[in-house]
């Protein structure tokens, strides 16, 4: 287990799973409500024209069909596919079969459809784009960070992919189609699995640099 997980990693992992069950328990026993309603409330009480418009837009880079298309982009280009398309690829796929699988286990209902600025079906715990998003944008990361020779481009790229992140997730919230708690629930287990993920492609990575000697 050593050689597959690095102690950070596996501390980070750990750390996520279990804010994610300490989360889940919360949904299920409704011990969230109060906490949901507060911030919902306030979240609600900063919507105007401009920022709907801009969390709109923001909200769709992390829609299924967005992330779809990079996927598609960079497994058809030569240069990018085993390093970037196969790597994301995956990490897309699980994502979305394992946060499908658990929101009908969990089958929380969404917000009242009075309160959505967008169309949204589904059930709403945990969050699919703060999910699949901290998965697929912080592989990413951690991609480019080990591709980009350029310190400068990679710490820029790793900025705006960080922002990115907790954008997405409070845009889910403020279009009203999510309670704090399902973004919250989705980038707990979201770390775990990117944590997972990372550590899978390391030791593949050394696997096939040792089987090239």
């Amino acid at each position: 287990m050593t050689h597959f997980f690095s102690r950070n990693r596996a501390i980070a992992a750990l750390a996520g799973f279990a804010v994610f069950a300490a989360i889940s328990y919360l949904v299920v026993t409704r011990e969230v409500i109060l906490f949901d309603t507060v911030v919902r409330e306030f979240i609600y009480s900063l919507r105007g024209s401009g920022l709907t418009a801009l969390f709109r837009s923001i909200t769709f880079l992390g829609n299924e069909q967005t992330i779809t298309l990079l996927c598609l982009l960079l497994l058809l280009v030569p240069s990018t596919r085993l390093f970037y398309g196969l790597p994301l690829s995956a990490a897309a796929l699980t994502a979305a079969g394992l946060q499908h699988a658990l929101k009908v286990s969990f089958h929380r209902a969404r917000p009242d459809l009075s309160l959505h600025l967008i169309d949204q079906g589904g059930y709403s715990f945990p969050s699919g784009h703060s999910f699949t998003v901290l998965i697929f944008y912080g592989m990413m990361i951690f991609l480019c960070r080990q591709r980009i020779g350029n310190k400068r481009t990679a710490n820029l790229v790793t900025v705006l992919l960080s922002c990115l992140i907790p954008a997405i997730g409070f845009s889910r919230i403020y279009l009203g189609v999510h309670y704090p708690t399902d973004v919250l629930g989705g980038w707990s287990l979201g770390i775990c699995l990117l944590m997972i993920m990372i550590s899978a492609f390391l030791f593949f990575q050394r696997k096939e640099s040792h089987n090239r000697i």
